[in-house]
């Protein structure tokens, strides 16, 4: 469950409740971020320029000893360590700022790129958790000739977000960004993330409608990606394919999009929840209504769809084996289960895509794989506990449904020598007539994982109660959550959350799919 105030969880289940969703959507060339090298004048310890073009738009306020700039509030965290992955940092140059917030010398961010690139616009988002910008800034873009293709000075920002929006570069293959001037004396300069495009907030005055669902499988059977469907309102024909000012044509497969649910927590002041990542597959303008709309997945979709293969049997393990993959892919926020490193294999494994074979980790492992709405990549296991939160009559539209999945009352696991089978564990369950599991997976070795296999798969078949609510929803709930479901006759069962759908245009609803014990 996501952290939110106590403020929070009380308005989302007030009985009467203001909420709001937004989209913040990337419209950036993302081979140009992909193309892209960085170079900077200076660049602190915990500098990480590298995501400068990591299509990563936000970041958490990070303490540092600059002057009045700690807020002792606990809206700041302390910065991560240089050798540790999967924190977004961006850039923050190792000089600083004067009394007067001029940089002596200018601070200068310079990005080549191997060929030539176009985009509708370019957009600096700073220091946006504290507030805090560049003031004075000059942006030149140039051709392959090193001609100058547009010179943009910047005098007098207030925002920590900048756009430069509808200037249509194209062909560009070198961008300088001067820093002169900060807004605060004393201060490092801190950029999150340079978009080669503009990035664009819709809000309640133009979002139409949202669909988001999210969904698990603890036992990885599947791996399913997350879907995010969002309408905007397009009565200014800049997603018209005719449009020649618009920004269709710089439309591209893989542009980022964040997705937040408000609540209103006193008067129009309301509390956001991040509910994750997602990259764009699918747009389709509709100039009956004026709108357009656009679908994207999360991360698990963009995995490379590389084949890889290995039939040399060799000691590793479930963590090793993995890392190596990830490695492979170009993966750099995951989270991998302590208990992989203690499962040992051969890592023997017949042509599979990354995805699958990481998929076959997971199964392995006894995890569960799916990306997180942090846009970490996550091979756990699902912990027991207690329930997070309560799903009562007060706040759903009707009773829940439940209903019962399949009994599965025999669990066969394989385990081999190399890619041949050397034997089989077969687990039965206390009743017969059910249906029967097979497990094939050649990173299984032993009779003794097999066995830990086959009681992983039976316990989580025997959580057969399925229930769905239909209900008005709090996205600080996630996947993987265990609620209590209250129900007419009392029993009150807890269930762990498979898939989450949030409907919202307007005002928020949704359901919810739970797992249980019968």
């Amino acid at each position: 469950m996501e952290n939110v105030s106590p403020e929070f969880q009380a308005a989302v289940y007030a009985p009467v409740r203001r909420t709001a969703a937004s989209v913040t959507f990337d419209i950036s060339d993302v081979t140009a971020a992909d193309d892209a090298t960085e170079l900077v004048t200076s660049e602190a310890e915990i500098s990480r320029k590298e995501q400068l073009t990591n299509q990563r738009l936000d970041r958490p306020a990070y303490a540092t000893f600059e002057e009045d700039y700690w807020k002792l509030d606990g809206s700041f965290v302390l910065p991560p360590k240089v050798t540790e992955p999967g924190f977004e940092v961006g850039w923050y140059s190792a000089a600083m700022s004067g009394a007067d917030g001029v940089f002596s010398p200018h601070q200068v961010m310079e990005f080549t790129f191997t060929a030539p690139h176009s985009s509708i616009g370019i957009t600096i988002t700073f220091d946006m958790p504290a507030n805090e910008y560049a003031v004075d800034f000059d942006i030149v873009v140039y051709d392959g000739a090193g001609a100058i293709i547009k010179s943009i000075p910047v005098t007098g920002n207030t925002m920590s977000r900048y756009v430069i929006d509808r200037e249509q570069l194209f062909e560009y293959r070198r961008i300088v960004v001067t820093l002169k001037k900060w807004c605060k004396p004393n201060r490092r300069a801190k950029v999150t993330e340079v978009s080669f495009g503009v990035v664009r907030e819709y809000g309640d005055d133009q979002l139409i409608k949202l669909n988001l669902i999210e969904e698990i499988s603890p036992t990885s059977d599947t791996v399913p990606a997350n879907e995010l469907k969002f309408t905007v309102d397009n009565s200014s024909r800049e997603f018209n394919i005719l449009n020649p000012d618009g920004s269709y044509k710089f439309l591209q497969q893989r542009q980022a999009a964040t997705v937040q649910f408000g609540v209103e927590i006193s008067p129009g002041v309301f509390e956001y929840v991040g509910a994750g990542y997602y990259f764009l597959t699918d747009w389709q303008s509709d100039e009956g209504s004026l709108t357009t709309t656009f679908t994207a997945r999360n991360r698990i979709d963009f995995i490379p769809s590389v084949e890889v293969e290995n039939l040399t049997p060799g000691s590793t393990t479930l963590h090793a084996l993995a890392l190596s993959i990830i490695s492979a892919a170009g993966i750099t926020n995951y989270r991998l289960d302590p208990a992989l490193t203690s499962i040992t294999t051969q890592g023997v494994y017949k042509k599979q895509t990354y995805r699958q074979l990481m998929q076959n980790i997971a199964i392995a492992g006894q995890c569960a794989m799916f990306v997180d709405r942090e846009d970490f990549l996550c091979i756990i296991r699902l912990p027991s506990g207690s329930p997070v939160d309560t799903i009562d009559f007060d706040n759903v539209y009707r009773e829940p449904q439940i209903r019962l999945d399949k009994l599965v009352t025999r669990v066969e696991v394989a385990y081999y020598s190399g890619e041949t089978v050397t034997g089989t564990h077969v687990l039965t369950g206390l009743t017969d007539g059910g249906a029967t599991l097979k497990v094939e997976n050649t990173l299984i070795n032993s009779l003794q994982h097999a066995e830990d296999v086959a009681a992983w798969v039976m316990a989580e078949s025997n959580n057969r109660a399925l229930y769905e609510v239909n209900w008005r929803q709090n996205p600080a709930l996630e996947c993987a959550d265990i609620v209590t479901i209250e129900d007419t006759y009392g029993a009150n069962k807890t269930s762990r959350i498979v898939g989450q759908e949030y409907e919202y245009a307007g005002y928020l609803s949704g359901k919810t799919k739970s797992k249980g014990a019968v």
